[in-house]
């Protein structure tokens, strides 16, 4: 991966909730270094989101056995969660960074951007949070991912989630009870008190882990979670809806659980489908290149 000494880097930044990526690039497009650290979400706190951003980056340039003063010549885009907020992002831009220039958007946005090479489309991520995005010209959308609390309706983290709530309603015998239903009271063995205190600290990933035990269960005709993947499905299905009444002229599913949701959707959304071109880093970088050109 090491390449000689270039005159002007590139970084692409994906900062997501659980994980930063960051990938080093030459003018020329090839990859200099890569380095993973942890979350980059704004809502954790701008000083440490920027020492794992800037931890990445010198551990990049030192893949690609530069300097670490060369930081002060790179031009960096970044894809971070939690800029859908403006609060947030009125705050980033007013934060010092150590790069030559910065350009921020939403971690959607620049997965969308690398998924169509940078052409216009639209996006849906689907993982234990869900967040749709489209690009279309000049102009953006973007739909959901404002958090498990209040969306992400056919998110990982809500079928989990809606999957303990019928759970808990069968074992009181005023809901339908099915395998999935007695699969996961014996997870808590059989005990409402133990489920309570489980929700009680329990974050979005804490929840997605029954996602896949639903699915399965979905997949042996299980009545209860066929109810709760249609309502998630559903769900999904009016997010690329949107992107589309919006102008996308194509969709990519992506996530975790991109491939179950992609096969519950109608023949005319189907149709509208495309596999990604690249990745957000990919998306990053192209930020960074253009806002280049656009102020050199």
């Amino acid at each position: 991966m090491n390449k000689p000494e270039a005159k002007r880097l590139f970084l692409g930044v994906d900062g997501g909730g659980t994980r930063c990526r960051v990938r080093l690039c030459n003018d020329n497009g090839d990859i200099l270094g890569e380095a993973m650290r942890g979350s980059a979400n704004t809502r954790l706190g701008l000083e440490k989101i920027f020492a794992e951003i800037t931890g990445a980056a010198f551990e990049a340039l030192e893949k690609a056995s530069l300097p670490r003063n060369r930081i002060g010549d790179i031009h960096a885009g970044l894809g971070l969660a939690g800029l859908s907020l403006t609060r947030e992002k009125n705050r980033i831009r007013a934060h010092p960074h150590p790069f030559a220039s910065a350009v921020f958007e939403t971690d959607a946005y620049s997965a969308c951007l690398g998924a169509h090479n940078g052409r216009d489309g639209a996006i849906l991520i689907v993982g234990t949070g869900t967040c749709g995005q489209a690009i279309v010209g000049d102009q953006q959308l973007a739909v959901a991912g404002w958090g498990f609390e209040i969306s992400d309706i056919g998110s990982g983290a809500r079928i989990g989630k809606h999957a303990l709530e019928k759970t808990l309603l069968a074992h009181e015998k005023i809901g339908l009870e099915s395998g999935l239903t007695r699969q996961l009271m014996a997870h808590f063995h059989n005990s409402p008190e133990e489920m309570v205190s489980f929700a009680e600290t329990a974050r979005p990933a804490d929840y997605g882990q029954f996602t896949m035990a639903v699915f399965d269960a979905f997949d042996a005709d299980d009545k209860v979670a066929s109810e709760i993947v249609s309502h998630a499905g559903s769900a999904n299905q009016q997010i690329l809806r949107r992107l589309l009444a919006f102008g996308a002229p194509c969709l990519t599913l992506m996530g975790g659980i991109a491939q179950r949701m992609a096969a519950l959707m109608p023949a005319d959304i189907q149709q509208k489908m495309v596999p990604a071109s690249g990745d957000a880093l990919d998306g990053a970088i192209l930020m960074a290149k253009r806002q280049f050109e656009a102020h050199p």
